[in-house]
């Protein structure tokens, strides 16, 4: 019923060009902890990625590599380029920089979604909609996205003006038993050495 869906395809201009996937927290690159917490509610696991290279021998074999189809436009492409695969209804999506994704957050938001019709649902933190730890309905959002595509309209956060979706805010999540941080990602290397940072406190 859920299909889990991996950005792993950007630049990391703003990490100095390390690979964020591969990225280490609690002694796990990025990718590994994601793709273990989403098999345990997602019934196939995709990244979206030009080379696959770096993932193969991490990763379980059954893990789908996919291309960009729109190359070059950002994480819409990223975005199509999983929603053309995808067999089933729904679609979890993250970002590859986000090691602390919550497989149980991601099956309340689907539980909102269906209740509500919803063509979407993701956190909103401090006022700013994380798409890259949303729940979509997969065959309605996709030709939304081709018609953004084909316009030349890259800016993902587009795709929220032509969809019906819903905003879940830090207090709607901690009141579900939910950490904002699930949604959290690492852009920079100073956001990393705070992480890295947090855990030494622990």
């Amino acid at each position: 019923m859920l299909t889990g869906i991996i950005l792993a395809g950007g630049r990391n201009s703003r990490m100095e060009g390390r690979n964020k996937a591969l990225l280490t927290y609690h002694g796990e690159p990025f990718i590994v902890r994601q793709v273990r917490e989403m098999r345990t509610v997602c019934s196939a696991v995709m990244v979206v990625t030009n080379d696959s290279s770096p993932y193969q021998d991490l990763l379980p074999s059954d893990i789908l590599y996919l291309p960009d189809v729109y190359a070059g436009h950002g994480p819409l492409s990223g975005f199509h380029a999983a929603f053309a695969r995808v067999g089933t209804d729904y679609s979890w999506v993250v970002g590859c920089d986000s090691p602390n994704i919550s497989a149980p957050a991601a099956a309340w938001m689907l539980t909102r979604l269906e209740e509500g019709g919803y063509d979407a649902v993701l956190p909103v933190i401090d006022g700013r909609h994380q798409m890259l730890h949303g729940v979509y309905r997969t065959r309605p959002v996709l030709p939304r996205m081709i018609a953004g595509l084909e316009a030349g309209q890259y800016r993902l956060a587009g795709l929220l003006d032509s969809i019906y979706w819903l905003g879940v805010d830090q207090d709607e999540l901690a009141g579900a038993g939910f950490e904002a941080e699930c949604a959290a990602d690492v852009d920079t290397p100073g956001q990393y050495e705070q992480l890295l940072a947090a855990i030494e406190r622990e």
